[in-house]
């Protein structure tokens, strides 16, 4: 009787990169961007327990349209280069292509579309049609409040002269080499929106040791545990976080206690952009 073969798994790594077209159209943006995109802290968290779920967590919801409106309000951030908002008239193409969207000319341009549409619907952007040519977009507040923008770092200059310090307009900073080296063309939604917490989190500080239980991401950020896991992980096969163990009481004569601590790697934002993934494979 002949033996059954039993298929050994081993492991393949995959390597996912931009494509050449969403660094082309990345490079074509950037001459018309900023240095480095201004996204306010209330975008990404809560300002009060309690409150109803920031931007991030609201746009992240509903599969693959959620990360594309995600990642097309954070390019629309970058491009504002004026302080009180510049309006943007580019067509769904090159957003998509920017973006690393399938067929940027047809399938892609369309999924453009149905996220602006949502962003004008929920009160983040407003829409003027121009038949032949691309939607005319203008910014508004990065809250959903349907007022007009303003870049934060103005705001928070002009509001410090008024009436001294205010925090309703701190701010985080992605650099242009997130869009121009491919990272948001490759990143997924749940990677984008962990990197902005981690952000947060991080604040002046150096970046190392940072840490939020899950019931933080739930609490602070909106985000799930799956989209905690899956974001995390993604960040760290792309080399832009590096997870490790530390004891939580390290000085005292109780049990020893670990969690995962999250130490962030941004100059890897300056390089190339890509996710080396292990799969298991049959043989």
């Amino acid at each position: 009787m002949q033996a059954k073969k039993t298929a050994s798994k081993q492991s393949s790594p995959q390597r996912i990169v931009p494509t050449n077209t969403a660094l082309s159209a990345a490079k074509s943006a950037a001459i018309r961007a900023r240095r480095r995109a201004q996204v306010r802290y209330r975008f990404v968290e809560r300002e009060y327990l309690g409150d109803q779920d920031p931007p991030l967590a609201r746009m992240l919801r509903g599969g693959r349209g959620g990360q594309v409106r995600l990642k097309l309000y954070l390019s629309y951030l970058w491009m504002q280069t004026d302080d009180f908002g510049v309006s943007l008239g580019y067509p769904a193409r090159a957003w998509a292509a920017m973006l690393g969207l399938r067929d940027p000319g047809s399938a892609g341009a369309r999924r453009i579309t149905d996220a602006q549409a949502w962003l004008e619907e929920n009160g983040f952007i407003a829409v003027a049609s121009r038949p032949g040519l691309g939607n005319l977009i203008t910014l508004l507040d990065d809250g959903g409040t349907g007022q007009p923008y303003v870049v934060p770092g103005s705001a928070a200059n002009r509001e410090r002269q008024e009436q001294g310090k205010s925090l309703a307009h701190r701010y985080i900073q992605l650099p242009a080499t997130f869009w121009t080296e491919g990272h948001i063309a490759i990143l997924s939604g749940a990677a984008v929106a962990m990197l902005l917490a981690l952000l947060c989190e991080k604040g002046g500080g150096e970046g190392t040791g940072l840490w939020f239980s899950p019931g933080d991401a739930e609490r602070r950020f909106g985000l799930s545990e799956d989209t905690r896991g899956k974001g995390l992980r993604e960040l760290a096969e792309a080399g832009i976080v590096t997870t490790r163990r530390r004891p939580v009481n390290p000085t005292d004569f109780d049990i020893l206690r670990m969690r995962n601590v999250h130490d962030l790697n941004l100059e890897r934002l300056d390089e190339p952009a890509s996710i080396v993934r292990t799969l298991q494979s049959g043989k």
